[in-house]
């Protein structure tokens, strides 16, 4: 699992709207889950696991070619920069006291603080770049002018709803200098998430409608003369970014994505209803968390690729496992097989 070396390369679309309570959908709750993942129930055997080795199988190729998660995190991150950008800053205390500001340096004697407003569609007025885009504060990206305007939401709660325009299968959005406008007959994500005061909750959901996107190759091949791998996804998503969200880097966390919907890959659909966790960063690991009883989450057990090794953590605790050898195992041996 790798990380795009370059958001710039993506088209990228985004509306930040104030959502009242009543166009909100309502969140998920997907605290059964977290629950589940903590705890697992099933104390896993051969019988269990051949009924379920296939599909666990399946699942990770199919979520490990697609790289659906990546999609979905980097429109997030994209967000969160977003709206960082957009947070207003004013001097407290000092010469420049109440002024907009984007660090100390502009506030002799006192401090640049967020204000928790956000200002969204600021422009450069006047000067070289005049009506184009600037980060709320920032005249250094106007020369000659002033960066402002725009529309603020006062320490905004409640939501944000972003809709995002997906990439599509073109494989020259990776040329360098590439500036093609978004086009929606690509596909797009709607994404739902709180506001408190200018930063984003924990979870995240919405709806993907045929998202078509492209998996580029290791960082050391050539997009163009290999070929990247066409993915698509349609259907529902939801995601838990963890209880260290505010203060962590999203690629550091472990996430947990609910999906429910079709992947598409390489001219392949696969139907998936599946519970899954990753990191980011990590370009190895994968939880899956395998649910097998009715009702649902009544008797579950996590599936943990991690690099070449694999594991079973249930209610008893976690061993060793290969898919590929059909067993499970200790330091003293085979535990089980199927």
């Amino acid at each position: 699992m790798r990380l795009f070396s370059s958001l710039a390369a993506i088209a990228f679309a985004v509306v930040l709207d104030s959502c009242n309570s009543t166009d909100l959908p309502t969140a998920p709750n997907l605290q059964p889950v977290l629950q589940a993942y903590e705890n697992p129930t099933a104390v896993v055997d051969g019988e269990i696991m051949a009924e379920v080795a296939d599909e666990i199988a399946e699942a990770y190729e199919e979520i490990d070619d697609s790289e659906i998660f990546e999609e979905i995190l980097n429109v997030i991150i994209e967000v969160q920069e977003e709206i960082k950008n957009s947070t207003a800053k004013a001097c407290s205390g000092g010469a420049n006291d109440g002024s907009a500001c984007t660090d100390d340096a502009a506030c002799p004697d006192g401090t640049c603080v967020t204000t928790g407003d956000l200002v969204l569609n600021a422009t450069c007025s006047g000067g070289d770049n005049n009506g184009k885009a600037c980060d709320v504060g920032d005249d250094t990206a106007c020369p000659n002018g002033t960066c402002g305007g725009g529309v603020t939401l006062p320490s905004p709660t409640g939501a944000v709803r972003i809709n995002y325009i997906c990439p599509g299968w073109d494989q020259s959005q990776f040329d360098e200098g590439n500036d093609a406008e978004p086009d929606s007959a690509n596909g797009s994500i709607d994404l739902f998430m709180t506001l408190d005061s200018g930063g984003i909750g924990r979870v995240v959901w919405g709806t993907a409608v045929n998202c078509l996107y492209l998996v580029p190759p290791p960082e050391d091949s050539n997009c163009e003369a290999a070929g990247c791998p066409e993915a698509s996804y349609d259907g529902a998503l939801a995601l838990d970014l963890g209880p260290d969200w505010v203060s962590e880097d999203i690629e550091q966390l472990p996430v947990t994505f609910v999906v429910e919907g079709t992947i598409g890959f390489d001219g392949d659909d696969f139907r998936i209803n599946q519970s899954f966790r990753v990191v980011l960063a990590d370009e190895s690991g994968l939880v899956i968390l395998v649910d097998l009883a009715d009702p649902a989450l009544s008797e579950t057990f996590n599936y943990i690729f991690a690099g070449t090794e694999q594991a079973i953590q249930d209610a008893m605790g976690e061993f060793r496992c290969s898919l590929e050898e059909s067993r499970c195992f200790d330091e003293s041996g085979t535990l089980f097989s199927w």
